[in-house]
């Protein structure tokens, strides 16, 4: 029956169709999930690209304002040091300018210097040698005069000629000798305390011959008063006296090892084993008794010198004046300048 009916086979397909409904439904249900996601990893896809398509724009606009920010700092700072560099520059050459004319000033005044040296130097020569005339001429006027040491203070009562005219005669042997003594008297100088060293006693003698017999006869006896030896020599010249007394220590020691010498005016003769030698002043005999083994102290020898200034003076002419230098002032100021030009830049607008 067609209308009210069903056939067998359309019972068949709707029991198989009862059966494929649920597969049915998961089919579907998974499509339309997948379907969702993929939906949503378009739209976090999209979100992506447009955070990074509005983020590149802020970072290409912040990397365009740093990069505009430094080349501003890079051109002041640029500026900056060209500015400073030629600022360096102009005090460097004015710095040259002044170590330039300092230096001729130095040259000038060294210039000078030396030429007053060696004029005083020359005038000090000329000073010594003419001294030395009058230490010569000093030394000819006292040749006639005799010192004696050793007299006690006021020991010559009233008359210091008649007294010495005594002692000589009769300590020397001398009675019927006419000594022709023309002065005498003690030495210029204040005089000493109870305890202290006499003056000593001038004696001028009418003839030189008479004093060279004097000396001689007192040099050969031993004269005692009051228990002290007197001694007798010639009346030297200031400055040999002051030359002779640097041998002092020397004659000590020369004396302890029996050893002859002889002080003629202001040098020393000594009479070696190996011969007899003369020296020019006391540091010379000192460092020979050195070199010989002595135990003896050298002398100052501004103690002795007569012009100890001079040789200072000789000592402080071995710097070189600046001229004379290797380098010289002009080098050096460019050497200066070609140091500075290594670290040159070119000036802000020329490149």
């Amino acid at each position: 029956m067609r209308g009210g009916k069903r056939t067998r086979s359309q019972k068949k397909g709707d029991k198989l169709e009862r059966q494929n409904s649920p597969e049915m439904e998961d089919a579907q249900s998974s499509v339309s999930s997948q379907q969702d996601s993929a939906d949503t990893m378009r739209s976090v896809l999209q979100e992506i690209r447009d955070f990074r398509a509005e983020h590149k724009v802020d970072l290409n606009k912040l990397k365009e304002e740093i990069k505009g920010d430094m080349k501003s700092e890079l051109e002041d700072m640029k500026q900056e040091i060209y500015q400073k560099r030629s600022a360096n520059s102009a005090l460097t050459q004015a710095h040259e300018t002044r170590l330039k004319e300092a230096e001729e000033r130095i040259d000038e005044a060294e210039t000078v210097n030396m030429a007053m040296s060696d004029a005083l130097i020359k005038s000090m020569k000329e000073q010594r040698a003419m001294q030395g005339k009058l230490v010569d001429l000093e030394g000819r006027s006292r040749g006639n005069n005799m010192r004696i040491y050793g007299v006690p203070e006021e020991k010559e009562g009233n008359s210091m000629s008649d007294f010495v005219d005594q002692l000589l005669k009769t300590e020397l042997a001398l009675q019927d000798t006419n000594l022709q003594i023309q002065r005498a008297h003690r030495a210029v100088a204040r005089k000493p305390e109870r305890n202290a060293p006499p003056r000593s006693i001038v004696v001028n003698f009418l003839e030189f011959n008479t004093k060279e017999r004097v000396l001689k006869k007192a040099w050969e006896k031993k004269i005692l008063m009051e228990g002290r030896r007197l001694s007798f020599d010639h009346d030297y010249a200031t400055r040999v006296v002051l030359k002779r007394k640097a041998y002092v220590g020397i004659k000590r020691v020369l004396k302890e090892k029996n050893i002859r010498f002889q002080t003629p005016l202001d040098r020393m003769r000594i009479h070696w084993d190996s011969g007899t030698r003369t020296y020019d002043s006391a540091q010379d005999a000192a460092q020979e008794l050195r070199r010989r083994g002595f135990s003896v102290e050298i002398p100052d020898r501004n103690a002795s010198e007569l012009y100890p200034e001079m040789e200072r003076l000789h000592q402080t002419k071995t710097w070189q004046r600046v001229g004379e230098s290797s380098a010289g002032g002009d080098e050096t100021a460019s050497r200066v300048r070609k140091r500075l030009q290594e670290y040159e830049r070119n000036p802000p607008g020329t490149n």
